[in-house]
């Protein structure tokens, strides 16, 4: 499995264990992050405080997730932003819709 679960207060929080977000392991990861959305009704905060690396493949399952969560009126919060995903962010100006914390704990 390429990411960890933890149930905070007011969110489950998925850290995604893996260096690279891409094609490789997109669809693995994808995987498991719609299992852990599966009957859940809450927000979401992604940690991605291991990702050195996410081409357009994981920016894709970034998306989904946002619009899932947005039909069911949830948050999805990105945190733990390394050089090359915010930078990739601010290129596609998904910084301006997604929702960047700067704390990993939940609070």
């Amino acid at each position: 499995m390429k990411i960890a679960v933890k149930k905070l207060e007011n969110r489950k929080k998925i850290t995604l264990v893996v260096e690279k977000f891409d094609i490789a392991n997109m669809q693995e990861i994808k995987r498991n992050i719609e299992g852990e959305l599966k009957g859940y009704r809450g927000n979401i905060l992604i940690d991605f405080s291991h990702v050195k690396f996410i081409d357009s493949s994981g920016l894709s399952v970034i998306i989904a997730v946002f619009k899932q969560l947005n039909k069911i009126k949830k948050k999805l919060e990105l945190c733990g932003l390394q050089k090359q995903p915010t930078e990739l962010l601010e290129i596609t100006q998904l910084h301006k819709i997604l929702t960047i914390v700067n704390s990993c704990n939940g609070q």
